[in-house]
């Protein structure tokens, strides 16, 4: 196989790949790039068996002087990142000589028959967006799953379902959860559990400006084993995880409170980031939140290092007063998914859930649960 090809379309082709593969793996072949060398172009594709992305660059913008494939070492695309102009990549018996300008570096290589299948889809039951509103629905929930997944396997992902006329995601780690929903044209397709951090990735390689299909690919009796996006750059596969997700229906659900309260956003953040750089020495993060008419008070101690307070005037007030204590780390995450500048806090009672509701956004809900302590 030889090809030549602009280092900066590579190197893109290549950091979009990468974001499949892991950060240690057991097999040396997944520490590789599969590049496939065609008539219709290039294609890059890394994995890590249960993630595949597959990256593209097209005929008019690589000349292929030797089609064949190559597994080539992650580090490679450090290697490219370095280059300039076009690059020559040619595989001469176990190795691959990448020639740039006077640069010349041979690097070993794996059998490339070693490289895990792309999976086989079927794309019949999709729909079609765009990058930033998928990426925008994503952003929204998934920051709310376990990403180890140590107490359930199945919180490790969020769950995606597109039916009657939404698509939707939700996530929890049974301390919080994030659900949104946005509308689509798209029929009943069903849904999966999607690992969150196969999902965090996807955000990374989408573009605002792309034109996204995304869709479940099933087997004969209905049951969905493989989600994907598409675009024309790159197509993502993720195989779902098994198992029956939580109901978090009710949960989700925004009850009636005894206290509700808005604030500016803006200001909300910024007394919590300040807080939070105590707070975040505490095992827990905790903060304590007490509310009146008037006031919205944030307190936060670290275990050696002292305390600190800072205090907001609401925007509106209704009900009674209340205090608090919570995640500081949760309640800012649930904070920072949302579009609006206000911020509504929902307070159902003593030891209830929090719900932390966007302004401009009424199919969104976030919910934290409190801490008990002796504080409030």
């Amino acid at each position: 196989m030889k090809i030549v090809v602009d280092s900066e379309l590579l190197a893109e082709a290549l950091e979009d790949a990468s974001k499949a593969i892991a950060s240690k793996n057991i097999m040396p072949i997944l520490d590789c790039f599969l590049i496939e060398a065609g008539a219709d172009g290039v294609k890059v594709t890394g994995t890590d068996t249960r993630t595949t992305i597959q990256s593209y660059i097209f005929s008019e913008h690589v000349q292929v002087e030797s089609p064949g494939q190559i597994a080539l070492p992650k580090l490679s695309l450090e290697v490219i990142k370095k280059l300039n102009g076009d690059v020559s990549i040619e595989k001469k018996g176990n190795n691959v000589i990448i020639i740039s300008r006077k640069k010349e570096i041979d690097m070993g290589v794996i059998d490339p028959e070693e490289f895990p299948r792309v999976p086989d889809i079927d794309d019949s039951e999709l729909l079609e967006t765009t990058g930033k509103e998928l990426k925008r629905l994503f952003r929204k929930a998934t920051y709310a799953a376990d990403p180890t997944g140590k107490n359930a396997s199945i919180l490790a992902g969020a769950h995606v379902y597109i039916n009657e006329g939404v698509i939707g995601i939700e996530a929890t780690d049974r301390h919080r959860l994030a659900k949104t929903e946005q509308d689509t044209d798209a029929g009943n397709l069903g849904g999966a559990v999607i690992e969150a951090k196969a999902l965090g990735e996807l955000q990374k390689i989408i573009l605002d400006k792309d034109n996204l299909e995304f869709g479940f690919s099933k087997t004969s009796t209905g049951e969905v084993v493989h989600v994907f996006a598409r675009t024309d750059r790159f197509t993502f596969y993720s195989r779902v995880l098994e198992g029956a997700y939580p109901d978090v229906g009710r949960m989700s659900i925004v009850p009636t409170g005894i206290t509700e309260v808005s604030v500016d956003k803006r200001e909300l953040m910024s007394c919590l980031d300040l807080i939070y750089t105590l707070a975040k020495e505490d095992k827990h993060n905790q903060i304590v939140i007490n509310i009146t008419e008037n006031e919205v008070s944030i307190r936060g101690k670290g275990r050696e290092t002292g305390k600190a307070n800072e205090s907001i005037v609401p925007v509106s007030f209704k009900g009674e007063n209340f205090a608090v204590a919570l995640n500081s780390k949760y309640f800012m995450d649930a904070i920072k998914a949302l579009d609006g500048d206000k911020v509504k806090l929902v307070f159902a009672g003593k030891l209830k859930a929090i719900y932390i509701l966007d302004d401009i956004d009424e199919k969104s809900v976030h919910v934290v649960q409190p801490y008990r302590t002796e504080e409030v």
